[in-house]
């Protein structure tokens, strides 16, 4: 659906009289994102008395892919303009992992367009070497600081040679999809299609595709939203896995801190992407349903 000039992808599920719930995904986007073809919503939880608005975010699935930069604001504006489009003036927000900084800049820029903010394993500095509040020595911390500098040359590259020559330094990782964290039989056909797919893609096409997930690492690149956090006041709910080593705890540990009265709750042995967890999500709706919501 054309928003604003631009193509973006975005399904409706659950009672449509419910609750507005907005989810602001994950991950950076790029080839990987397009090239599912299965369900991008995986909600096995009730969805009665919530109205779930699940989106492809820019440079993400199957929205507009941008030639161009674009800032963390202009993501937050993206959500506005889906919440504008669909009538809605008011919604809860459950943004997860990559999405976070997203969810927090919405929350931070609208306040009056977010009636409660969940944020699943996140934080509020994704791509910035010195995040504030956690240990640089927490060992978890550490294998994640070296990852972002990882990717801070990447970047680095793709700004000085192009979007060919980031690509060509690390092809069999842009051509490898992400393993899901809670596997489910009913999608391995589409597992298998998109790694075809990836092994098939044309150089240019997914140098193409790659540079969208460059352009979303870039709007987050030493951004650190934190001294912002204090004036947040609506309901927060914050989820992180103890056992998460994509973003540790201590990034969610220090959104606590720095988000007055947030709520904590730790799942215990869980990783990353606790968005597509069964019990996180009856976790969300009977915390959206007893008071998350105005």
């Amino acid at each position: 659906m054309g928003i604003r000039g631009r193509r973006v992808a975005y399904e409706l599920g659950g009672d449509p009289h419910g609750h507005p719930v907005l989810i602001i995904h994950g991950a950076w986007g790029g080839p990987a994102s397009t090239l599912w073809s299965g369900p991008r919503l995986r909600w096995f939880a009730s969805r009665r008395g919530i109205r779930l608005i699940w989106y492809d975010r820019r440079c993400a699935g199957w929205s507009e892919y941008d030639c161009s930069p674009f800032s963390l604001v202009e993501l937050d504006q993206d959500a506005v303009d889906l919440l504008d489009y669909l009538g809605v003036e008011r919604a809860a927000v459950v943004a997860t992992s990559a999405g976070g900084p997203i969810g927090l800049g919405l929350t931070l820029n609208h306040p009056q367009r977010v009636s409660a903010l969940a944020l699943l394993n996140t934080g509020a500095s994704l791509m910035s070497m010195t995040p504030t509040g956690v240990d640089a020595a927490d060992p978890f911390v550490a294998d994640r600081l070296s990852t972002i500098a990882r990717r801070m040359d990447m970047l680095a590259l793709f700004e000085s040679s192009g979007a060919p020559a980031a690509v060509r330094a690390s092809e069999l990782e842009w051509r490898t999809a992400p393993e899901p964290p809670f596997p489910d039989p009913q999608l391995e056909s589409f597992r298998r299609a998109r790694r075809r797919a990836l092994q098939r893609l044309p150089f240019d096409e997914l140098a193409r595709l790659a540079a969208g997930a460059m352009r979303n690492m870039q709007a987050q690149r030493n951004v650190d939203l934190t001294d912002a956090l204090s004036t947040i006041q609506c309901p927060t709910l914050i989820v992180h896995g103890d056992a998460d080593t994509t973003v540790p705890i201590a990034f969610g540990a220090a959104l606590v801190q720095a988000i007055p009265h947030a709520s904590f709750s730790v799942q215990a042995g869980q990783g990353h992407g606790l968005i597509a967890d069964q019990r996180v999500q009856r976790l969300l709706r009977q915390w959206i349903l007893a008071g998350g919501l105005d």
